[in-house]
């Protein structure tokens, strides 16, 4: 598999405490990548490290050259980046003209699909509207590396069907996806692999392993590995 993003020897902290000291993983092309961990654990910190939002403060965060630069990450922003007096079609048009790889068309459509009015105001979204308006305007980039915090926590049942169906079906071929979430139950079966954070550290797993070697669920052995770190 051909590596697209590589961290090597990462440390970083806050006021004087760490979050992550040494660490180390790889994200390949074309994989739907869980990030998983309690609270606290760093999971936004990690994906504004791989976002180059944010830099280690020692060790190297290594992209591919087909992702330097803001057209090679799709980040999932939240819709209080937006003012409250835009309306949807706003939001759309400030994507179409900040970044060349915005599709408007799908973009459209996909509000179509999910009964969001362009002519709405984005204060007046419901949160799950805002939440499926933010998803929208992020895979209808042509990114090759999707990074999503959160992006189904509030969000219907039915939602959650089409986020799985934005995720196989509406982004380019070989793009990765990296997604913090807590909801394994609903989301583990999209995930190729799982990233594990606690103590500092990232475990990272194949769900197929997890499931033949383990036999358990990617949320039954999350839970394990916390408990047993609990009563360490």
């Amino acid at each position: 598999m051909d590596e697209l993003l590589q961290m090597r020897g990462v440390r970083k902290g806050y006021g004087g405490a760490y979050i992550f000291q040494n660490l180390d993983l790889t994200v390949s092309k074309g994989r739907i990548v869980g990030l998983i961990g309690d609270n606290g654990t760093g999971k936004t910190t990690l994906l504004r490290l791989m976002a180059g939002l944010i830099p280690p403060d020692d060790g190297e965060v290594i992209r591919q050259e087909s992702i330097l630069g803001k057209s090679g990450i799709s980040y999932l922003a939240d819709s209080s980046w937006f003012y409250g007096w835009m309306k949807v079609r706003d939001a759309v048009s400030f994507y179409s003209n900040f970044y060349q790889d915005f599709d408007v068309n799908k973009a459209r459509l996909l509000l179509q699909e999910s009964s969001i009015e362009p002519g709405k105001k984005i204060r007046h979204l419901s949160a799950g509207e805002a939440q499926r308006l933010c998803m929208i305007l992020a895979v209808s980039r042509k990114a090759g590396l999707y990074l999503m915090d959160e992006p189904a926590s509030g969000m219907d049942p039915a939602f959650k069907k089409k986020l799985k169906h934005f995720l196989l079906s509406c982004l380019p071929e070989g793009a990765a996806v990296i997604m913090a979430t807590h909801l394994l139950k609903d989301l583990e079966t999209l995930f190729d692999d799982v990233i594990l954070l606690k103590g500092g550290e990232a475990l990272c797993l194949r769900t197929e392993e997890i499931r033949e070697k383990c036999h358990k669920s990617v949320e039954e052995y999350y839970l394990e590995v916390r408990n047993n770190a609990g009563n360490a």
